[in-house]
Formats: C-alpha cells, sequence, structure tokens
C-alpha cells in the first residue's frame, strides 16, 4: 500500500493520539506531540497540512514546523469556510488617504510570468493562486489605486532590466532571502536584499530536502553530512532554500535537469543524493511516480521561505506601492478572502 509522504508526520509519529479527537469545522487546541500533519490527517483523512497552515498563518507564523501547545486552530469546513463564521466573508473594503504628493501613482504596474505553477502561469485560471491574491488584494485598493498585471515570461528581465527601467512598478513573486543574516547570502541573494523594497509575504513556502527513505541522509539533523554529495535542484529553480540550509553549492555538487521529475529518476539511479524542492510539490511528486515509499523528506532541514513583491529601491513612488500592497494584503487575510482563495486556487490546480 502507498504511503503518502507528508513534512510534520515524520517529526513525530508518536502524536497521533493525541490529535484524534479534533474534527474539519471546528476549533482545536493544540496538545503535547501534535503537529500540523497529524492534525490534518485525523479532521480530513489523507490531506497535506498545508490547508490547515493556510488557514492559521496568522497564529502559526511562517514556520508549519513550529506550533505550540495551548494554540487555537481553526480547522477549515469542506465548504472553504473558517468554523464560527458560517460562510467565507465577503472582500474588506478600505479607505485609502489620498496621495500625499503628486508623484504618487494612480496606476499601479505589476509584472509576473509564466511556468511557475500553480503560484503564477497564463494558463491557469486567473494567472494562478498568487497572481489572483495580488489581484484581489489590489481591488481592496480601489478606486485610489488602479492596477495592471502583465506576464512577461523573460523571468531573468523582470528584476534586471524592467524595475530599473520603470517599465513596471513591481515584480512577483520572488523569494525574499534572509536580509537580515547578510553573511549568509550568495551574492543573487545580496542583490535581491539590496536593490529592492520586499512587501509583506503574500504566500510563504517551505523548502525541504528530498532523500532516497533507505538513505542515512534521510535522517541526519546536520547539514555537514551532506558534504561532496550531489543535489538536484531543478533548471530555473531558486537556490535561497538549500543556501539558507548550509546546503549551497560551495558544499555540494549541483545538477539541474530541466524539470522536477528528472531530479526523482536521478535520485532513484544514485545519480544524486537529495532534491530541493518545495514540500509540497515533491509530495505530489512522489505519489504521481509511485515513489512515496522510495523517497522522503528530511523532517530536520526544511525552512521557510518568504514569496513577496519586489520593488526597485530607485522607483520614488516605491515606499507607497509598497504600502498599498500591504494593506491590501491585511485586508484581504482580515476577510478570509486569502484564505478562500488559496483554497479554491490550489483545488482548481490539482483537479487538473
Amino acid at each position: 500500500m502507498s504511503k503518502k509522504l507528508t513534512l510534520a508526520s515524520l517529526i513525530l509519529a508518536a502524536g497521533t493520539a493525541a490529535a484524534s479527537a479534533q474534527e474539519a469545522c471546528s476549533i482545536y487546541t493544540v496538545q503535547p506531540g501534535d503537529t500540523l500533519s497529524v492534525i490534518a490527517r485525523a479532521a480530513y483523512g489523507s490531506i497535506s497540512f498545508q490547508q490547515v497552515w493556510d488557514a492559521n498563518r496568522t497564529v502559526i507564523g511562517p514556520n508549519p514546523n513550529i506550533i505550540s501547545v495551548g494554540m487555537q486552530l481553526s480547522l477549515p469546513c469542506a465548504d472553504g469556510s473558517l468554523p464560527g463564521t458560517g460562510t467565507v466573508q465577503a472582500r474588506a473594503t478600505t479607505s485609502v488617504p489620498e496621495a500625499t504628493s503628486n508623484a504618487a501613482p494612480t496606476t499601479i504596474r505589476l509584472v509576473t510570468g509564466s511556468d511557475y505553477p500553480p503560484y503564477t502561469d497564463e494558463g491557469l485560471e486567473g494567472g494562478g493562486v498568487y497572481t489572483q491574491l495580488v489581484r484581489a488584494a489590489m481591488e481592496t485598493m480601489e478606486p485610489r489605486y488602479e492596477t495592471q498585471i502583465v506576464f512577461v515570461n523573460d523571468w531573468g528581465a523582470h528584476l534586471e532590466t524592467l524595475l530599473p527601467a520603470r517599465a513596471f512598478d513591481g515584480a512577483f513573486p520572488w523569494l525574499r532571502p534572509n536580509c537580515e543574516e547578510p553573511e549568509t547570502l550568495t551574492e543573487n541573494s545580496k542583490f535581491r536584499c539590496d536593490g529592492f523594497l520586499h512587501s509583506d509575504p503574500f504566500y510563504e513556502i517551505v523548502t525541504g530536502v528530498v532523500t532516497r527513505r533507505s538513505d542515512a541522509l534521510a535522517a541526519t539533523e546536520s547539514a555537514a553530512d551532506f558534504a561532496g554529495k550531489t543535489m538536484c535542484l531543478p533548471d530555473g529553480y531558486s537556490d535561497v532554500g538549500p543556501t539558507t540550509l548550509g546546503l549551497g553549492r560551495d558544499v555540494m555538487t549541483y545538477i539541474q535537469p530541466t524539470n522536477p521529475d528528472e531530479c526523482f529518476t536521478a535520485l532513484m539511479a544514485g545519480e544524486a543524493d537529495a532534491i530541493s524542492l518545495v514540500t509540497t510539490q515533491a509530495e505530489d511528486i512522489a505519489q504521481r511516480l509511485g515513489l512515496a515509499d522510495d523517497v522522503t523528506i528530511n523532517p530536520t532541514l526544511t525552512v521557510a521561505n518568504v514569496l513577496a513583491v519586489f520593488v526597485d529601491k530607485n522607483n520614488p513612488n516605491g515606499p507607497e506601492v509598497i504600502a498599498a500592497l500591504n494593506e491590501g494584503l491585511a485586508n484581504i487575510r482580515e476577510s478570509g478572502v486569502w484564505f478562500q482563495t488559496i483554497r479554491t486556487g490550489f483545488a482548481a490546480y490539482y483537479e487538473r
């Protein structure tokens, strides 16, 4: 029987009994031994912890591995509403103050690109989940601001050319490095920190390390054990996650095939020792390829990464743009639109 690959259930498998009483569409108090994956499995069956994390971001914070005994978690209902609300609340409206200078934009132009599903892609409903979040946030800022979102599929041009030339006011979704720890940054990460303002996170993702289940690396708590090994990172994917974990190119040899499936092929063939991927994406691929019994996500070596909107620091309207984005994001989080957008967007993507 195939076992679904999960992240947090690998951390404390003994916690299942503690979470056996919770039900969907209820408020649950975290008990000793609980993990998000254990809670989600007890409430929903085989569903990933992602839905529970998304519904409780303001309580849990940016790292789903860290929950505390006594936390009150809202377990979503079948229709996507949260317990106690009956239905998903209507989108919030906001009173936007008049501009403080004539330079403040009335139209905010944002650029994104395709080939980053389920977050952004012209072929996806609404342009992808992240695009829907940005659009929903900025709709709450009307009529003070109008927002245009344009797809330019040359990702490399977004930060290097288009924002500095002020062809657009912002670009998304980009991984925000840990700018508060400059000693850990690669040159590319320093560029992202030094040259740009960053919105609050519209979405956080968890990057993990996939290994063969039989490999000793599956359970190690030390990044040093990966020294000299081979990491598979799909072409075009950011190395911010593994670098933050101490698994950068100075420690491991990197191979970069054209798509994530090829990384799993390389892993099983012994051509790679590890894969760096978003954990939910790794779970999905392992299930689809029939490898859930053969691979696992190291429970210790995970890191939460922020997906933000970037604005060039030299843009005189930059602070105004960031403020508008952040206020719109706060509006949709408070109204429940953020969670509903996430839920329906991911459901539509996986139904494809």
